[in-house]
């Protein structure tokens, strides 16, 4: 059914209950739960103690859950949660706005310049965006940015320096300001609370491979995917080995590898 206000197609609340109830893996990225005692949202497969149904609150996205001051949890960690695929009746101006913001496509540069690209004027693809995901492009772009940081702060060893300006910030000030009001605390607090083995993690020469989550959505048939892509592997730029793949890419006029 449609989301009163954005318009979208969105689960019923009691299916989302039902979900929540049974920390469902089969949900994660579909919608996040807001706990409004605590200001937190989360994932619908979050391991803490489940809250009182009066005092939750469903969100389409991680970026309306912010918008709505909401910081992400972290045990359960949003920013890992898998993407979900586009709906059949989101616009194709939205789902392609969506889809460049969250590949960078306003870090740097304005809304105006992103319309320009896509054939539009700025004022229609702020409706357009609003009415489908319910957040405008900045916010949707600054979620993004923030969840990306959060996810490099707990994961690598990288400087604080180099994870604002590698998450989309033009600068170390606004990184921290944004951060502090946003999530209510540091970065340094995300950096306190990560495991042994990431805190022993320490970033070295240029080249260093740097170790990401992947997320997914169970069930995956990973065995069956293996053995199409080891079929119709590209000599020279993918490879299948044992149960790994890996393949050369190019972003941004570098290249590197991922596995």
């Amino acid at each position: 059914m449609p989301d009163p206000i954005t318009g979208r197609p969105m689960l019923r609340a009691d299916v989302c209950t039902r979900a929540l109830g049974a920390r469902d893996a089969r949900f994660d990225g579909l919608f996040y739960v807001g706990i409004i005692t605590t200001r937190v949202y989360c994932r619908p497969m979050c391991p803490a103690r489940v809250s009182y149904p009066d005092h939750r609150r469903f969100f389409d996205s991680a970026a309306a859950a912010e918008c709505a001051g909401f910081r992400p949890c972290l045990r359960c960690r949003p920013e890992l949660a898998p993407g979900r695929a586009p709906f059949n009746a989101v616009p194709r101006l939205a789902d392609a706005a969506a889809y460049r913001i969250g590949a960078g496509a306003l870090n740097g540069h304005s809304v105006a310049d992103l319309a320009r690209e896509l054939g539009v004027s700025a004022r229609h693809l702020r409706r357009a965006l609003e009415r489908q995901v319910g957040v405008s492009p900045v916010a949707l772009a600054q979620t993004h940015r923030l969840l990306l940081a959060k996810r490099l702060l707990a994961d690598t060893g990288l400087s604080v320096t180099r994870i604002a300006f590698a998450s989309g910030f033009q600068s170390l000030r606004r990184f921290n300001t944004v951060f502090r009001e946003r999530y209510r605390m540091s970065p340094s607090a995300v950096r306190r609370g990560r495991s042994s083995e990431t805190r022993a993690r320490r970033p070295g020469p240029a080249g260093e491979l740097l170790r990401l989550t992947l997320a997914y959505r169970p069930p995956f048939a990973w065995d069956l995917l293996l053995r199409v892509l080891r079929r119709d592997a590209t000599p020279g730029v993918e490879l299948v080995e044992g149960r790994r793949y890996a393949r050369t890419v190019g972003l941004s006029g570098r290249s590197g590898v991922i596995f």
